[in-house]
């Protein structure tokens, strides 16, 4: 019963969110491409982001979440019903939440990561817009929960099913790919050690059954035989623009003008070296716009290889600063109704604390953080920013707190998940694409704040783990 009120508390949550702040579904540059991606499936020529003739196939989105929205266009009445519908998905994942911290050892914990999530105000914001992270939360929270399933008692039914996951996740969202590889070869290190390979291989021939047939039409119609070629455009698009900014000493902030400019110049100079008449991507067939795309990516391997630490740094500077912010600018927007900028106070005193620290100026850093943060701050600025910290940091400690109690399998994995995202998106950072890595972290924070003792294992969960078979429990 509780179970269903925690399910019940997310849907209510969600939709009393939509009556309050009506979404703009289509706001984003990557929720227009996601609509586009969908309409040119009902139409009729394939998984395209063009609008007009030439509409060359992409690889560079996968096919989930388009034919999610194209399904959910036709058969449920358009956006708003595409909206209903991910309701529906969080409702789903916080169901999951609710099995994977059970089958950590105490019922208590998934329920108290299903209340987490429900409350999750991160979630909240992309209900309503139209981004793939809302179906990739439900596959993250069934793959985890599989895995740490199949950890406790290897069988092929969780592993099949658990590799289904996968596979359908990173038909969802390419950038998955390296975690995929990491779960694989944790699953199979721990299987081997044990003699227990045979129950690990459903996991990957699942996966491979369900990306197939996308690996095939891939490698037929754009001669690219890979998932996506997310991970070559994000290598132009942001890695090497933030390198170039980072050796230059000049602030860019992602897609602002000084980034395109940055961009624009990578791309000159890629025209100047294969000799282009134009110097522009989008030009020519479909297999030309693909070759200078790839000429790009080369351009750009090359600035991030010959200015490794300067594209470290930019890595990690995007990292920290995403980390750093708390997201008082969105909520005092949501919650009083005008910008942050009202308040007169420095947006981002992280950034003021770092200027500082650059020029040795220890004692103007403090006198900063004082006047922005204590003094000069309105009330209520003041309690959501200290109550935003303050509760981050709490969340922090008992997700580290809970890595000390858990088996290490389970600490490798859900730790290794929450890693993954937190320091992919490197220069480009922000909360959205921290989302699937939620159900990990709301179920190390329970974890953490539930005092358990191990459960000591069954006899069948016994068995499973010897080598030799042995008899079952009377």
């Amino acid at each position: 019963m509780l179970e269903v009120c925690l399910l019940m508390l997310t849907m209510v949550v969600r939709v009393l969110w939509l009556r309050a702040v009506p979404p703009q579904p289509l706001a984003a540059v990557d929720a227009r491409g996601y609509d586009l991606l969908a309409h040119n499936l009902l139409d009729g020529v394939g998984l395209s982001l063009r609008r007009l003739p030439p509409f060359c196939p992409t690889t560079l989105r996968t096919p989930g979440y388009p034919l999610f929205l194209a399904l959910a266009y036709r058969f449920a009445g358009g956006v708003r019903g595409a909206i209903f519908l991910q309701v529906l998905l969080e409702v789903l994942t916080t169901a999951l939440i609710v099995r994977l911290g059970a089958e950590m050892g105490d019922r208590r914990v998934g329920r108290l990561a299903a209340l987490l999530y429900a409350l999750n105000g991160t979630t909240w914001r992309y209900t309503g817009d139209l981004y793939a992270e809302i179906l990739l939360l439900p596959l993250m929270a069934l793959g985890l929960w599989q895995m740490v399933r199949w950890f406790e008692s290897p069988r092929t039914a969780s592993a099949a099913v658990m590799g289904t996951a996968w596979g359908a996740a990173l038909l969802v969202k390419p950038n998955l790919l390296y975690l995929l590889l990491f779960w694989l070869a944790a699953t199979a290190l721990w299987a081997m050690r044990r003699d227990r390979l045979r129950v690990w291989w459903p996991a990957p021939i699942a996966a491979g059954l369900l990306l197939a047939p996308w690996l095939l039409r891939n490698g037929l119609r754009t001669g690219t035989w890979t998932v996506s070629t997310a991970f070559r455009v994000n290598l132009a698009r942001v890695s090497a623009v933030a390198t170039m900014a980072e050796v230059r000493h000049v602030p860019a902030e992602p897609w602002t003008p000084t980034w395109e400019a940055f961009y624009d110049a990578l791309v000159r100079m890629t025209a100047q070296r294969e000799g282009w008449a134009i110097p522009a991507v989008e030009v020519g067939d479909c297999a030309q716009r693909r070759r200078r795309e790839a000429a790009v990516a080369a351009s750009a391997r090359q600035v991030v290889l010959r200015h490794p630490e300067a594209a470290l740094r930019a890595h990690l500077r995007g990292v920290v600063r995403s980390l750093l912010d708390p997201g008082h600018r969105f909520w005092y927007a949501v919650l009083w109704h005008r910008p942050w900028a009202e308040t007169g106070v420095v947006p981002d005193i992280w950034a003021r604390i770092g200027w500082s620290f650059e020029r040795g100026a220890v004692g103007d850093a403090l006198l900063a953080f004082w006047r922005e943060r204590m003094v000069r701050l309105p009330p209520e600025a003041a309690w959501l920013w200290w109550g935003l910290w303050l509760g981050r940091m709490a969340l922090w400690w008992w997700g580290l707190r809970a890595l000390r109690r858990l088996p290490r399998r389970v600490r490798i994995v859900l730790a290794g998940t929450v890693l993954y995202f937190l320091l992919l998106p490197g220069p480009i950072a922000y909360e959205r694409f921290y989302l699937p890595a939620i159900p990990a972290v709301v179920v190390l924070v329970a974890a953490g704040m539930v005092r358990t003792a191990p459960a000591p294992p069954s006899p069948g969960r016994e068995c499973a783990r010897r080598p030799r078979p042995c008899p079952s429990p009377k």
